[in-house]
């Protein structure tokens, strides 16, 4: 278990939501998906809310809530920062075919890009951003964002709360 999951199993339900929605808006903006373990937050957080310790659906209200935060906030960095971005230290060992790419594909289907990278990490941090880079309106992108925010949250955190009735299914037997 990582330090924020242990966190989180520790500290009062309040803070426990608070550190939540601050790591995944972390990982949402600040291009940290690597090391931001949201995908062990979430189904701690639904283990958690299946031995009582946290609400299930204030989980996925606080997730939900933050993906949405961190996805304008990502959005907004990328048009702010655009090309420099892709001109960076890091954008330039990106091959030119690459951005020509995933411009085109923003360009053609921004939305669903969002949605279905919400589920894939790092690049779940790097759609709103790239969004942002090709210059697309949030309001394009922004009912995306909702449901799969919702939908994300649902899924991990349900995995963990299932995971957690599992257990203890099997332990009773």
């Amino acid at each position: 278990m990582s330090g924020l999951t242990t966190l989180l199993s520790q500290i009062p339900p309040a803070t426990a939501y608070t550190v939540l929605a601050a790591a995944i808006i972390a990982e949402s903006i600040l291009l940290v998906g690597a090391v931001v373990p949201t995908l062990a937050l979430m189904l701690t957080a639904g283990a958690l809310a299946r031995a009582g310790s946290m609400n299930l659906l204030w989980v996925i209200g606080v997730a939900a809530s933050a993906v949405v935060i961190g996805d304008a906030l990502g959005h907004r960095t990328g048009h702010l920062l655009g090309n420099r971005l892709r001109t960076g230290k890091l954008g330039r060992r990106i091959p030119a075919s690459a951005w020509q790419r995933a411009e085109t594909l923003m360009n053609k289907r921004a939305g669903q890009t969002l949605l279905i990278f919400r589920f894939v990490p790092v690049m779940r941090t790097l759609a709103p951003h790239l969004a942002g880079i090709v210059g697309l309106p949030y309001r394009h992108i922004a009912p995306y964002s909702a449901l799969a925010s919702v939908t994300w949250a649902s899924v991990e955190s349900g995995a963990g709360y299932t995971a957690a009735f599992s257990a203890q299914h099997l332990s009773a037997i």
